[in-house]
């Protein structure tokens, strides 16, 4: 990151407070000249000409308990070089209610010397509470001033059992400053749980952890670093390992990811994923139709870098998969931590065990701004109801957002059928929900989403309905997409065979997935 040389001007202490403790808090803020249109660094408002990079991720980021130390100067809009945000974005704001280009994290009491001049002052605390935009002037004249500003909550999801997590967060934490970076940044986004991985390739690992397991842990009020691994990364996908004693990795079979699925599911809570589902990332199409029929993934990130990827989720969940919903942002490529985040039910009390729980159950929802929530008969998401054909289960969906957040366009419940359910919100309610008697004809999935006019989005795991003892896969749907399963594995059969080496522990699992998906269209037929 870069900053040009300081300004004279007039000394502007700034205090940001939670309207409920009064507290100071550190949050995400950018200070920028309406005159110019230029972004001003505290303490000495140095013009931001450049922001941090992948790069001073990698080496870690350290901080330091002084009032006017200021957080990396991440990109928030605009197209991404990979370096400073990924490209996946496009012209996709990080966070959709943040319209300023960058944001860093300021401690919550400091000062910043402005030059005469009208200024906006733009402040972010996660999605729970109302940002703040506000214009004020610096005259030649004026004093030494303090300004304070309150962050209110909109919504309090702790207090329903609610808690907010991001499954994709690289960083080392091999250094006291760096795991005090990390808890400082968790706070000011009002992150509860943070998942670091360290980062694996062929080669080696980067974003090196301290270690793993629950003595290396790092929890104080409410918010846990935990340690986990991305890895295997290779031309088959990323893979998620949360929660891990041990770091599972050998190079020696590095592609053959089931091995790294029963290793990782042998340890005692934790929680298997795969990354990049919601663009189809990093080479996820070429792996995914195969590795999903292990049965050992727990959950996909759904939602990533303002992108959601229902068409292929639903699809996995009309072959009969049970999936969780899962959102992680992918920090120092995503713009800022918690961007995208995992809400999971933890009942009256957090801590990072009950966490994962919830997350292996399926108790979730995702979300880059709006609050949804999902019952059946008074289940949660990820839930698994025997019920018998011709019975009705009680539904009920109410998604709630702010203006400052993100307004309501629509709310709307899915299953194997495809639109089940849409409730438009033309008075532009903060609140919106649908109640209704449903009769299951049939096993299925069923899950809701609700959209915003910014683009924000939240979206639950299904609840599961088994009906007559017979699976959730759709027999008029599955077959085609069967076919594209099968298209997408004999396309890597046929670049595995051609090589002059043939890898035959590649071509025995893929003809495990088509047997899989034989079998599927066998009890269909």
């Amino acid at each position: 990151m870069g900053c040009n040389a300081p300004n004279e001007g007039q000394k502007i202490n700034i205090r940001i407070v939670e309207e409920a403790s009064g507290e100071i808090t550190p949050v995400m803020a950018c200070i920028t000249s309406v005159d110019d249109g230029l972004v001003r660094i505290p303490p000495a408002a140095a013009i931001a000409d450049s922001v941090s990079l992948v790069q001073d991720f990698y080496k870690g980021i350290a901080f330091e308990s002084e009032k006017n130390w200021i957080g990396p100067i991440r990109k928030m809009n605009g197209i991404g070089d990979n370096d400073d945000r990924s490209f996946v974005y496009q012209n996709l704001p990080s966070i959709p209610h943040w319209g300023e280009p960058v944001a860093y994290q300021v401690s919550g009491d400091f000062s910043i010397t402005l030059p005469p001049g009208t200024w906006r002052i733009s402040l972010e605390h996660g999605n729970e509470f109302i940002p703040i935009n506000e214009e004020f002037t610096v005259t030649s004249g004026d004093k030494e001033i303090t300004k304070t500003y309150t962050m209110k909550r909109w919504i309090d999801l702790p207090a329903q059992g609610w808690y907010s997590g991001d499954v994709h967060v690289h960083h080392p934490t091999t250094k006291q400053a760096f795991k005090d970076f990390l808890w400082e940044y968790a706070k000011a986004e009002d992150v509860h749980l943070v998942n670091i991985l360290e980062m694996g390739h062929h080669k080696g690992t980067d974003f090196h952890q301290e270690g793993f397991g629950e003595e290396f842990r790092t929890c104080k009020d409410d918010i846990c670093l935990v340690s986990g691994q991305e890895g295997p990364r290779s031309t088959y996908g990323h893979i998620i390992g949360l929660n891990v004693n041990v770091m599972v990795r050998d190079t020696s079979t590095y592609n053959y990811y089931d091995l790294v699925f029963k290793k990782l599911q042998l340890q005692a809570g934790a929680v298997v994923g795969y990354a990049h589902f919601s663009w189809n990332g990093c080479d996820l199409p070429r792996g995914f139709p195969w590795y999903i029929t292990t049965e050992q993934i727990d959950f996909v990130e759904l939602l990533q870098f303002s992108m959601i990827n229902t068409m292929d989720y639903y699809d996995y969940l009309n072959l009969g998969f049970r999936i969780t919903a899962a959102a992680g942002s992918d920090i120092p490529w995503g713009s800022t931590l918690g961007e995208v985040r995992t809400f999971v039910y933890t009942g009256d009390t957090f801590s990072a065990d009950a966490w994962f729980d919830g997350l292996k159950k399926g108790h979730t929802f995702v979300s880059n701004g709006p609050a949804l929530f999902l019952e059946a008969d008074e289940f949660l998401p990820g839930s698994e109801l025997i019920r018998s054909k011709g019975s009705t289960t009680n539904l009920s969906v109410k998604a709630l957002s702010h203006d400052g957040i993100g307004k309501i366009e629509r709310i709307e419940i899915y299953n194997n059928d495809g639109l089940l359910m849409e409730k438009l919100n033309p008075e532009g309610a903060d609140e919106l929900e649908i109640d209704l008697a449903h009769t299951l004809k049939k096993s299925q999935w069923l899950s809701a989403a609700v959209y915003c006019e910014n683009g924000a989005v939240a979206h639950t795991t299904p609840i599961y309905f088994i009906v007559d003892g017979q699976p959730t896969w759709d027999p008029e749907k599955a077959p085609g997409i069967i076919v594209k399963q099968l298209t997408a594995i004999q396309s890597i059969e046929d670049e595995t065979r051609a090589k002059e080496k043939v890898d035959e522990g590649i071509i025995s699992r893929l003809e495990d997935a088509r047997t899989f998906y034989g079998a599927i269209m066998n009890s269909i037929q």
